[in-house]
């Protein structure tokens, strides 16, 4: 099969996908990210790299952190963690772009929740954009939109977080957020 019709085969099953299901990917609590996730991790991007898989005849993007700290599970021995998302340049000049599909940028600050690693095809994060807050350069969190979360509301294993527009204060630190959630662990 040529490149071309894998793309097109590819694009088609996107677009038939996306018409009989009006949303992909289900809006989920804090407590439903935590749980699934089976490595929550503290981290510093130190890599972005575009990967290209002959065998799915796919682009992918190889993310690369230097984790911080651990809140659930483990990474490797150098306190590394490598993420692959669908996605990224292909030989032939064009470029695959996942709506929804958070991006990276070395330097970039976050915490990550993570499931399925390796396994899942497109996006190794719980709920994609949902399984990632990034830190502000004054330390405080916010969530895949740039909002400050300033609280987690409702009872364990309903929480959902509250957030603030970007700028306006109140946002929690790293170590309040994570407080928050080994308390669900």
């Amino acid at each position: 099969m040529t490149m071309l019709l894998r793309w097109t085969a590819f694009l088609v099953a996107v677009v038939c996908a996306s018409a009989t299901q009006a949303t992909t990917v289900r809006q989920m609590s804090l407590s439903e990210v935590i749980g699934e996730a089976e490595v929550i991790a503290a981290a510093r991007v130190v890599a972005v790299e575009p990967i290209w898989d002959a065998d799915r005849g796919m682009p992918f993007t190889e993310v690369v952190y230097s984790v911080a700290a651990v809140l659930k599970g483990q990474t490797d021995a150098d306190q590394k963690l490598s993420l692959r998302f669908l996605g990224g340049p292909a030989p032939n000049g064009l470029t695959l772009s996942v709506s929804g599909m958070p991006v990276f940028e070395v330097d970039d600050r976050v915490v990550l929740f993570s499931a399925r690693n390796g396994k899942e095809m497109i996006c190794p994060l719980v709920g994609w954009w949902q399984g990632v807050y990034r830190f502000r350069d004054d330390g405080t969190v916010t969530d895949y939109a740039g909002r400050g979360v300033v609280a987690v509301d409702g009872e364990a294993g309903a929480r959902l977080v509250r957030t603030v527009p970007a700028g306006e204060p109140g946002a929690l630190t790293y170590d309040e957020f994570a407080t928050l959630i080994l308390q669900e662990l």
